[in-house]
């Protein structure tokens, strides 16, 4: 999560809890016994419909959604564009080298699969295959939470009948009747905070990072296959662009002309020391002509 969304959850839950506190009698929000019933209500109903394995993934997919910036496109643009480039060079041997430099597992694979000269249709397959089971495998993460935004109201509701069972039990008792109220309350309300201020934000912020990361692996197979086809890394990097924001491809085409002036400054000095090796070994060739005549 980043800086300016941590600042604005702060804000909005000071903002929030002093809603609560304005009322001058903050204590008669909090009360153990609801509470109880919402939480072992919700996880235990999501033990029920989930293995605990699938929760524990679930649990890890969401706290690294969290605490994991994601994949940069502009990053992987750029090592796609410096690996088309690097390409035309040194051919399979950029590949290989780029591949074992990144550290994004897709993107490795992928190059990979260009150093060791897979068809394209192959390329395409097996990584559409591997987004297909990625998307798969969030979507039943995301699920978790999404079932359990749908327990939690349902067993505040629950608290609610159990403090009114209580407060009609104890109608003589104004003891009682005092302590049964606040459950039959406030069950409700802590089951729509639940719901609606944890697990449902858990559930869209699973399905966001999911969607970017998804949009990154379809720039890669693009990109991958653009270099398989040797096309033009003008023309690859006007492809791998459209995955941008208008306000991103400025920065993406301002690398580009970097790294394209970079290699042919590499060109140059390589094609002169060909020139002066040839320079310098027909000069040595003469040289022997001379010494035999």
């Amino acid at each position: 999560m980043i800086r300016a969304n941590i600042i604005g959850v702060a804000i909005c839950a000071v903002i929030f809890i002093a809603a609560f506190l304005i009322t001058g009698n903050a204590a008669a929000y909090l009360n153990v016994e609801a509470c109880m019933v919402v939480v072992s209500g919700t996880f235990g109903a999501a033990l029920l419909s989930y293995p605990y394995d699938h929760l524990k993934t679930a649990y890890y997919v969401a706290k690294g959604t969290y605490t994991h910036p994601g994949t940069d496109p502009d990053a992987v643009i750029g090592v796609l564009l410096d690996t088309a480039i690097r390409s035309r060079l040194d051919g399979l041997a950029a590949m290989e080298k780029a591949g074992e430099q990144t550290t994004m597992h897709f993107l490795r694979g992928a190059l990979n699969m260009l150093a060791d000269n897979y068809p394209e249709h192959e390329i395409r397959d097996i990584l559409a295959t591997e987004i297909h089971f990625f998307r798969t495998r969030r979507m039943q993460q995301e699920r978790v939470f999404r079932s359990m935004a749908t327990y939690a109201p349902a067993f505040g509701l629950a608290g609610s009948v159990i403090g009114l069972i209580g407060l009609l039990i104890g109608l003589g008792d104004t003891g009682e009747v005092l302590r049964f109220i606040p459950i039959a309350l406030i069950s409700t309300l802590y089951g729509i905070l639940f719901g609606n201020f944890v697990l449902t934000p858990v559930a869209e912020n699973i399905r966001g990072k999911t969607d970017r990361e998804v949009l990154v692996q379809q720039l890669i197979i693009e990109g991958v296959c653009a270099i398989k086809t040797e096309a033009n890394p003008h023309i690859l990097e006007k492809r791998l662009t459209s995955f941008l924001t208008p306000a991103s491809r400025r920065d993406s085409q301002e690398n580009f002309a970097e790294l394209r002036k970079k290699y042919v400054k590499i060109a140059q000095q390589r094609r002169e020391a060909e020139e002066l090796a040839a320079r310098t070994a027909a000069g040595g060739a003469s040289a022997k002509t001379q010494a035999r005549r």
